[in-house]
């Protein structure tokens, strides 16, 4: 096996134990990916990852952790934090030190470790943001991070249910107990004493159900006209048509599209996997009429040059206050679940499964196989609804 080659599961899994008779007791690979991370493997097979740097002329190392309980990702990711330190000049060994010595704060753990950590390795860290910035910091910021009790978090937990609503009150306490799971790997706290841990969730009863009516779709359409926000109009329209979600479809760029081929390439989906979405007549229709701007790659454009839509929720309540529906009880994000409402009316579970890109249905990933004019077919039974209702019903 060569000494240095680019990090994955197969081929540090396949690794052997160093022998028995090397002069040292750990063999050790560099990654070829990121520079300086290595990861070692003693004489019982036991592997670790290692992070080897040079500042101010001296060579140094520090362990960043287990393999597998770290993750190749998460040690590269580690890796990289640490050399964006280095490159301002500070010695992330002599920094991690000193914040044991001094008793670091969550605050400190947050600014110099989990937040640069989230910014890396999560494409929601602008929710994490709010979350953390809005309900956690105000609470745990001058804590000492080793001395944070099971009990405080526990009232924590608690008062946060009396605030919000109780979904919104589980995401938060998932944000703390994972920061606390990280600063354990990190060697931050010791070993075993996350005080998080046994802390359990409230059990979630918020299953929503609303889509829009037939009736409801009739004036939401003949409202859609009467908006004064182009590309937020064309927008519900497009996510109406295609059940894509609301940031797919912001973000949506006119290289994205296949127009002959009625296809869009998303890159990255929420799954964190790119897919192909099916555009039917209605979404082909809403794009040939989309206007085309010089240095502007997004079809649903904003009002700032070479920037896309930006918040539309104004435009929302405007919509639905002209259509006489309430707009507390229906998001933006239902107009996916009413087409997939009205799919149920032609189309078997699998079939919905490769228009929506659900992975989280079991067997989903069993249908990438169907036919691209069957689910078009699909889809256009909600292309003709709109159109239907666009006429009047």
């Amino acid at each position: 096996m060569k000494r240095q080659f680019r990090f994955n599961k197969r081929s540090i899994d396949a690794l052997p134990p160093c022998p028995a008779d090397a002069r040292s007791k750990e063999i050790e690979y560099a990654d070829t990916d990121v520079g300086g991370l290595r990861l070692q493997v003693n004489r019982i097979g036991r592997k670790s990852f290692l992070f080897r740097y040079q500042i101010a002329g001296r060579k140094r190392a520090m362990k960043v952790g287990g393999y597998p309980e770290t993750t190749i990702e998460e040690a590269r990711n580690k890796a990289i934090e640490w050399k964006a330190m280095i490159a301002k000049g500070l010695d992330p060994q002599e920094a991690r030190d000193e914040s044991k010595k001094t008793g670091m704060t969550y605050q400190t753990f947050f600014d110099d470790y989990l937040w640069p950590h989230i910014l890396s390795t999560k494409r929601s860290h602008r929710s994490d943001a709010s979350r953390y910035r809005g309900h956690i910091l105000p609470v745990l910021a001058d804590k000492e991070l080793s001395k944070i009790t099971t009990l405080e978090l526990q009232r924590f937990h608690n008062e946060n249910k009396t605030k919000v609503a109780v979904a919104t009150s589980n995401r938060i306490f998932e944000l703390v107990r994972h920061s606390l799971v990280l600063a354990e790997r990190w060697s931050l706290i010791p070993p075993g004493s996350n005080p998080a841990k046994d802390i359990k969730l409230w059990r979630e009863n918020n299953r929503r159900e609303r889509y829009l009516s037939r009736e409801e779709l009739v004036r939401f359409m003949k409202s859609l006209e009467a908006e004064r926000s182009r590309s937020a109009a064309d927008l519900f329209r497009f996510l109406l048509a295609t059940a894509a979600r609301r940031e797919e479809a912001a973000k949506l760029q006119w290289n994205h599209l296949s127009l002959e081929r009625q296809q869009w390439h998303l890159p990255v989906g929420k799954s964190g996997k790119g897919r192909v979405i099916i555009l039917n007549e209605m979404a082909m229709e809403i794009l040939n009429n989309r206007p085309r701007l010089p240095d502007n790659p997004y079809v649903f454009h904003g009002t700032r040059p070479g920037q896309s839509i930006g918040n539309p929720t104004r435009a929302w309540r405007r919509v639905l206050t002209r259509a006489h529906i309430d707009w507390k009880s229906l998001r933006i994000h239902d107009l996916r679940h009413t087409h997939a409402a009205y799919l149920t009316e032609v189309a078997n579970l699998p079939e919905i499964a490769g228009i929506l890109g659900h992975l989280s249905i079991s067997s989903a990933q069993r249908y990438s196989h169907l036919n691209d004019d069957r689910l078009r077919l699909c889809s256009g039974h909600v292309s003709d609804l709109m159109r239907s209702a666009a006429s009047g019903g």
